[in-house]
């Protein structure tokens, strides 16, 4: 056990008692033969001196022996360092008190040596023995003065009968210890308090005597029955003529438990993974652990009893030191970061938790500090600053440079006039139609296609302008306006950039681009405004083909806060169930009689009053509120088949149109399938809708959840047949059962022949192919009767019926057919 570290934990433990402790270096000092390297705090009460005053060598210990009986201590010494031995006992000797008093003491000096097994140092127990050596003298003239000192002793004493083993007489201090009375301790087998056999502990004797030891530990029983450790010193005494065992005992349990701890402290302490330093209250350093010597190079030796500075490097404010020092005065832990020093001279930031150790009194005694070597950390954290404001694919900034850059030209404007203001122009830029390419060609072209646009943008900045990819196709300049002319005349070289091709190994593609720019301070006075204005001006250049780029406006910020208004009333009227579906009958051309209907839904905004789909249905595609839109017309749909079916009414096809954003969704096909299932609703009743050119856009992906959705047992129609561009091939893969014929073929079939010719087409195709056809938007009797005779089997429209509410559709139903009216 280190003993630096058992002064720092508890030196408290060694400051009380009767037993002096010192430890003495071995090697001499400056004329010092024995340097004091620790003193428990009880060396007043022995010597009259305090213990600092032997650790700063102002007192040698050799001083206060008496001259007649120092060289026989120093002859015991060498004699005892020489013959190896761990421990011996020295005879006692006399020692001189600060007062000049002298007094005698038994000395038990135990010997510290290193691996090669050369002394390092000794640690002495020293018990006054004046008391006893005067009542030694006083004995031989007194037997009653001699009991006068035995029983007025503070320390534990008997007399003991070596060989019938039993005690022959006690003190006071033994009855009060042991919890026996004098007489019931007198004559009592030393067993009985010793658990050691009688014949171990003969054994013990035999050893300590072949040893000439006199110094033992053992653990005695006490009356209670509790086991106490004990330190046993005894030596022969005569007395009245017979020979027995003078003992001293002191009780030692607390010490060897504490020692004990401290073993288990100092293992697990250089163990740490934490740099862990112990110092004075004056933090001059006592102990530190071997990962701080691994940390700092610096090894025990060369840092005990130095000050904590001498690891600073010097570069604490005094501001800082000030407020560590108050905050452990006042008990209190204080955390924080202290730049600190190696061995080497190499600086290092340690993030540091100090605590102080308060004893009895409420006084700080020591200092514990706990840090962690940040050097690592801040190399880790200066990667990530690096990764964390560039882009790894192009090695430009990226978003969050741009907001810093942002934040600072806001930071250096405010407060300026308006005359002294820069101004500097934030263009945001958008690759057209750069998925299609990404998604078509492979990611390590699209990759290739973002490095190429990079490099253009570079030719074009100068070093004064941040220029940044924001992700993904997105890119953005901070550009400082000198001039109109010139920065004009920058706008068409960067216009240029996107006009010319790019080779992409075989391929040769055309890359556009749509910019949106927002000139500041004036038209945004903070980081966010900015980047939403020029993205705002981004998406009103969308609208144009080819490159180009649009200014901001106050009337696009009217136009984006009137959209996220209408953003958040449709997701209201979607929390309070402000929908409802509205139901156009489907007619059996041949007969008029309802066969089936469309669902279209309605939103009845209590204000408004009923909205049409076409003024909020583009929004939500937008904004994805109409994936919950869609689950709820599809699951509502189906309810209503099933509480029809319920009252009895004739059997109804129920069409369902889809959107595009529910494709996209890979939940998309088990949503169908729950939905179809805890309805109940017979699947042979449902049609879904799918728009032609929903099909086109993605038909490779799409194909296949049709044929999923047919596995359900739904129908599937494509609605608005004609106006895209759908491929007969792709046609006949797909599992459909319906063709719908848009409106605005029938709309003119009593004017255009062309309209006649392929409306006709659609309706002979569908034939072939084995299809129903259904023809939208009839309106009058003339296009009822073409379609009819052209072999068209259903149609809805305003001839027949407006979309009608649940209840209108149910009296229709109930009549069973509708006819023209």
């Amino acid at each position: 056990m280190d003993q630096h570290l058992s002064m720092a934990i508890d030196a408290s433990l060694f400051n009380t008692g009767l037993v002096t402790i010192f430890r003495w270096s071995a090697t001499p000092s400056n004329e010092n033969p024995w340097p004091v390297l620790f003193a428990s705090g009880n060396t007043r009460e022995l010597l009259g001196f305090q213990a600092k005053e032997f650790l700063s060598g102002k007192i040698r210990y050799s001083d206060l022996i008496h001259p007649d009986d120092l060289h026989r201590v120093a002859d015991e010494v060498m004699l005892a360092v020489q013959a190896g031995t761990s421990h011996f006992q020295h005879q006692d000797y006399r020692i001189f008190r600060k007062n000049g008093e002298c007094r005698w003491v038994m000395d038990f000096t135990m010997i510290q040596r290193d691996k090669s097994g050369q002394a390092e140092s000794f640690i002495g127990y020293l018990i006054d023995v004046t008391e006893r050596k005067q009542s030694e003298t006083q004995l031989l003239e007194s037997e009653q003065r001699y009991r006068e000192l035995f029983q007025g002793s503070r320390v534990v004493e008997f007399l003991l009968d070596p060989i019938a083993g039993v005690i022959v007489d006690v003190n006071k201090a033994a009855c009060e210890y042991y919890g026996y009375s004098a007489h019931e301790l007198k004559g009592m087998p030393i067993t009985q308090i010793n658990i050691l056999s009688e014949q171990e502990i003969r054994i013990a004797m035999q050893e300590a005597e072949r040893d000439k030891r006199s110094h033992f530990i053992f653990k005695h029983r006490l009356a209670s029955g509790e086991i106490r450790d004990v330190e046993v010193h005894t030596g022969p005494l005569l007395h009245q003529g017979r020979e027995l065992l003078y003992s001293i005992v002191h009780d030692i349990t607390d010490r060897l438990e504490a020692e004990r701890k401290l073993v288990k402290l100092s293992s697990a302490l250089d163990q740490s993974g934490s740099i862990v330093m112990l110092t004075d209250a004056n933090h001059h350093i006592e102990y530190v652990n071997q990962r701080f010597t691994r940390v700092t190079g610096f090894s025990l030796e060369e840092v005990v009893g130095q000050h904590v500075d001498y690891l600073s490097a010097g570069r604490t404010s005094s501001e800082v030191r000030q407020h560590l020092s108050n905050t452990l005065k006042q008990g209190q832990n204080w955390h924080g970061e202290l730049l600190c020093r190696r061995k080497n001279g190499e600086l290092y930031w340690s993030s540091m938790s100090i605590s102080p150790v308060v004893d009895r009194q409420g006084q700080v005694s020591s200092v514990v500090a706990v840090a962690e070597d940040l050097t690592e950390q801040r190399e880790t954290d200066r990667k990530i600053q690096q990764l964390a404001f560039f882009d790894p694919t192009t090695g430009l900034g990226n978003r969050p440079f741009l907001l810093e850059s942002l934040d600072e030209f806001f930071a250096g404007q405010a407060g300026a006039e308006s005359a002294e203001q820069d101004t500097v122009a934030l263009i945001f830029i958008d690759l057209d139609d750069f998925k299609r390419i990404n998604d078509s060609m492979g990611h390590e072209v699209g990759d290739r296609l973002i490095k190429t646009v990079a490099h253009r943008l570079k030719v074009i900045v100068s070093d004064d302008d941040v220029l940044v990819r924001v992700g993904g196709d997105e890119f953005a300049i901070l550009k400082t306006v000198t001039t109109s002319s010139a920065f004009e005349h920058w706008l068409d070289q960067l216009v240029y950039q996107f006009s010319r091709t790019v080779k992409l190994g075989p391929h040769t593609v055309n890359v556009f681009a749509s910019m949106g720019i927002a000139m500041l301070p004036h038209d945004a006075e903070d980081t966010s405004t900015a980047l939403r204005n020029a993205e705002l001006a981004m998406y009103r250049s969308k609208r144009r083909q080819g490159s180009g780029y649009h200014f901001f406006s106050e009337e696009m910020n009217h136009q984006a806060v009137q959209r996220l208004q209408q953003e958040v009333q449709l997701s209201r009227a979607l929390n309070q169930q402000e929908f409802e579906l509205h139901y156009q009958p489907k007619i059996r051309l041949a007969d008029g009689v309802m066969v089936g209907v469309e669902a279209l839904i309605r939103w009845n905004d209590p204000v408004r009053g009923m909205i049409p789909p076409n003024d909020f249905i583009p929004l939500a595609e937008e904004t994805g509120l109409i994936m919950p839109l869609s689950q709820w017309i599809m699951t509502e749909a189906c309810q209503q088949v099933v509480r029809w079916q319920k009252a009895g009414l004739p059997p109804l096809t129920m069409a369902i149109n889809l959107s595009a954003r529910q494709f996209q969704d890979p939940l998309f096909i088990e949503n169908i399938a729950n939905i179809l299932r805890k309805t109940g609703v017979n699947p042979a009743c449902i049609e879904l809708e799918i728009t032609e050119s929903m099909l086109m856009e993605n038909m490779d992906d799409v194909l296949p959840m049709l044929h999923q959705l047919k596995g359900l047992g739904v129908s599937l129609a494509i609605d608005d047949f004609g106006t895209g561009y759908s491929s007969l091939a792709y046609l006949k893969q797909m599992p459909i059962d319906v063709l719908k014929v848009d409106r605005a073929f029938v709309k003119d079939i009593g004017a255009g022949k062309k309209d006649r010719a392929i409306t006709c087409a659609i309706i002979l195709l569908a034939q072939q192919l084995e299809l129903k056809v259904v023809a939208e938007g009839i309106e009058t009797q003339e296009q009822a009767e073409f379609l009819t005779s052209s072999g068209c089997n259903l149609g809805q429209g305003f001839l027949y019926s407006r979309p009608l509410q649940v209840a209108a559709l149910e009296k229709a139903l109930r009549n069973t057919q509708l006819t023209s009216a």
